[in-house]
């Protein structure tokens, strides 16, 4: 009965922390991975391709991630629910109280300790970098890893090893770093008592064996065993390998200053952040190699260990050095170690244990709450990246882009402006700030803008296919042309190319050639409209 009301506390606590955030939009990611899959996503009979593709292959972007269970999550909620950003987001909320719950029965089942479930369930219920993972939708994966990685364990915990792999097979569908769970449970088995590993060892063999299945199945999907760029060690490496452990470090002990995108420019190398990350990971090898040390923090030192490694950047990770997200299953072993000196505290001073939690708590929750604003919408989003790192010219142009969105073409183009003053090669941005040109009748400087990121990216479909609209603006139709042909041929999967190139032939007074170009789009976009009106009118022509 105790243990019900402690679980509802739990949940009552979970739901208030990330109750703002059910009201946010799609942000950042979540278009490209959602919003821009609703025609795929509209034919649940191709489902089971997610199991043969990786994370994005339907974008005809070849990722080094294979996730099918995610995917297979939003095709799923947009049969229900469509885009309603409200649903997505109260998946997401589930799930972490989801993690929240097995966390707590896992340290029950585990340690028997009541209050040490309790205490360690709570600060990570409310823990400020869980809300990245929270409340982005495309960050779901973390939360699905996470569900499994501990179903895993809370199975094998109750002696049911067929489905412990089965869930920790499920984790690695979901998110890579599921990889460590066998490393953790061989290190917590060498180490502690009582573990026989004469009987155990068949338990470790079948997660091997899962292990290899999921590395066979991966490299049969994606052509590679690995997401990054291959473990290497040249300085600068070294480099950024450390100050990663010292930023991760960082983020467990002071959650509040946090940044939704980190580059490796924020995490500049020094001799005293190198010192503070090589003496945290001695801590941790020393706090679970010792034998006198306590079984909750040992634990505890272990997953930390464990899980740093995979987003150490020792294999170099593709999209971001550091992020929050990363954390989101990590901090349950920091968590537990809070938790254990919580306990120890209230059991030796009640009052002042249970006063040091609530105040801990108190103060990680409000933190979160006021994050989860950040995830509202791409403008406060990319608005506090800026803020955390005005040097970084990539959080400028997206910002830019946010607010081009929303019709504000000045505030845009002065985020192009600062984005390309940072980073005169970021070709996107200059195609963006040509676009606002365009849009003010500057055709000059639009096509000049166009111009140059191509010289930057000349495989830059965008750029070449706005050339082309600046082009015929000005009257210089033959141009157009050719760079609606270019377009085309670099990117035959994009609708708008065959249609301007159709427009183009249709000026030129090729009637029979603009007629092929809309027959494309409409393989391309059945049911477009201009299209259709296109095509009728040219095989009006062709008769006549």
């Amino acid at each position: 009965m105790r243990n019900g009301k402690m679980l509802a506390f739990l949940l009552l606590v979970t739901g208030i922390v990330y109750a703002n955030g059910l009201l946010s939009g799609f942000v950042w990611d979540d278009k490209p991975l959602i919003i821009e899959r609703q025609a795929f996503f509209s034919q649940p009979r191709k489902a089971l391709d997610l199991l043969v593709s990786s994370d994005s292959d339907f974008l005809n972007i070849k990722t080094p991630y294979y996730r099918p269970l995610n995917t297979f999550s939003y095709v799923f909620d947009h049969y229900l629910w469509g885009l309603h950003p409200f649903w997505y987001h109260l998946e997401n909320l589930l799930l972490h109280a989801l993690v929240v719950i097995l966390f707590y029965l896992l340290i029950m089942e585990v340690f028997e300790n009541e209050r040490l479930a309790f205490f360690s369930a709570l600060l990570f219920a409310v823990y400020p970098v869980n809300a990245e993972a929270v409340d982005a939708v495309f960050n779901r994966n973390v939360l699905f890893c996470s569900v499994f990685a501990l179903s895993s364990l809370l199975f094998l915990a109750r002696g049911n090893k067929i489905l412990s792999l089965l869930a920790y097979f499920m984790a690695l569908l979901s998110k890579e770093p599921a990889i460590v769970l066998p490393f953790f449970l061989f290190s917590y088995g060498l180490t502690t008592k009582g573990v026989n590993f004469k009987k155990e060892w068949k338990v470790l063999a079948g997660f091997v064996g899962v292990t290899v299945f999921y590395f066979v199945v991966r490299y049969l999907v994606l052509g590679s065993f690995l997401p990054g760029e291959g473990a290497g060690f040249p300085l600068s490496r070294l480099k950024l390998i450390t100050a990663v452990y010292f930023e991760h470090f960082r983020l467990f002990v002071y959650p509040f200053k946090l940044n939704a995108l980190y580059t490796e420019q924020n995490l500049f190398f020094s001799p005293l952040k190198a010192a503070a990350a090589i003496g945290g990971v001695v801590l941790l090898l020393c706090t679970f190699l010792v034998k006198k040390t306590p079984e909750p923090v040992r634990a505890g030192a272990q997953w930390i260990f464990w899980g740093l490694l995979p987003v150490s950047n020792i294999i170099k990770i593709p999209s971001a050095p550091v992020a929050e997200r990363y954390q989101y299953t990590i901090v349950l072993g920091f968590v537990l170690i809070l938790g254990y000196l919580a306990e120890r505290l209230s059991r030796e001073k009640a009052f002042f244990g249970m006063a040091a939690a609530a105040m801990l708590s108190i103060a990680l929750g409000a933190r979160t709450f006021e994050r989860n604003f950040v995830w509202h919408d791409n403008i406060s989003l990319f608005s506090s990246m800026t803020r955390s790192d005005p040097q970084n010219p990539l959080a400028h142009y997206d910002l830019g882009l946010a607010y081009d969105s929303r019709g504000g073409l000045e505030k845009a183009a002065s985020e192009f402006r600062t984005a390309l003053a940072l980073k005169p090669s970021l070709a996107d941005a200059r195609v963006d700030l040509g676009i606002y040109y365009a849009k003010r009748g500057d055709l000059e400087r639009a096509v000049q803008e166009f111009k140059t990121a191509l010289v930057l990216s000349p495989e830059s479909v965008k750029a070449m296919l706005n050339l082309g609209v600046a082009y015929a603006k000005e009257g210089r139709l033959d141009d157009a042309v050719r760079e609606f042909r270019g377009s085309v041929n670099l990117d035959p999967s994009m609708p708008e190319a065959h249609m301007a190139l159709g427009m183009g032939y249709e000026k030129e007074g090729l009637f029979r050639e603009a007629a092929a170009e809309f027959e494309n789009v409409l393989k391309l976009d059945p049911g477009n409209p201009l299209a259709v009106n296109n095509l009728n009118n040219m095989r009006r022509i062709i008769r006549n």
